[in-house]
């Protein structure tokens, strides 16, 4: 086996890379033993210390124990586990065009339970969420609007009255809030280079559920997603 030596940018997250791809890629199985941190940083060609960092971000992670005195081990862990650290592999420009693809499909599934469940309740939250994102784009903060804009979605999920949509919403909320995250910062600075609608994408989504107009749905969605492109 061997490995790219690392560029010496941020060091200690791309040795995490490197080590977290092999494992996923199957190359060090559960119970297998990673090589000694002096073996990796020279193969790496980067510093032990480096190498030390990386593996506790993987023991943090559930990835890797180890063992006082003897080395680092791959965990076996549950699929449920695996899925709750998405958010943390959530790096790579494939990552980000699969959970968009998910996030279509699915969530334009649960707008279609959505809408025929919604309550005024629902549809009130819904509406404050919004208005609080208006606010948040018009100072610029994208870190609060992809927070609402989070809490928006999972308002959508609440409307389907299936606890369900919440819970499988909720496993994977780490890699949600992550994509969120990033298309908030691409959809801000498209926004600055562009004129964008005056009325939010978002507010348009709402008002296609409330009319139960789901091409209109869909075409939100098309147009969140577009700043991808």
């Amino acid at each position: 086996m061997s490995f790219e030596k690392i560029k010496k940018d941020n060091i200690p997250d791309r040795v995490f890379q490197a080590l977290k791809q092999e494992i996923v890629n199957g190359a060090f199985r559960p119970g297998d033993k990673l090589p000694p941190e002096s073996t990796l940083s020279t193969e790496l060609g980067v510093s032990k210390s480096s190498v030390k960092i990386a593996i506790q971000r993987l023991v943090t992670l559930g990835l890797v124990e180890t063992k006082a005195g003897d080395g680092s081990y791959v965990r076996a862990f549950s699929p449920d586990e695996y899925i709750s650290q998405m958010g943390e592999f959530l790096l790579s420009d494939s990552d980000i065009s699969h959970i968009t693809e998910y996030r279509l499909v699915t969530e334009l599934a649960t707008v279609g339970v959505a809408m025929e469940r919604a309550t005024p309740e629902n549809f009130a939250s819904m509406e404050r969420i919004v208005d609080q994102m208006d606010k948040a784009m018009a100072s610029g903060d994208f870190h609060l609007h992809a927070k609402l804009d989070y809490e928006f979605h999972r308002e959508i999920c609440r409307a389907t009255q299936n606890e369900i949509f919440l819970l499988s919403d909720g496993i994977i909320g780490k890699m949600l809030r992550q994509h969120t995250s990033i298309l908030n910062r691409a959809y801000l600075e498209k926004a600055r280079l562009k004129p964008v609608p005056e009325e939010d994408v978002h507010r348009r989504l709402l008002k296609a559920i409330q009319r139960k107009d789901m091409e209109a749905c869909r075409q939100c969605y098309v147009e969140m997603f577009a700043v991808f492109e």
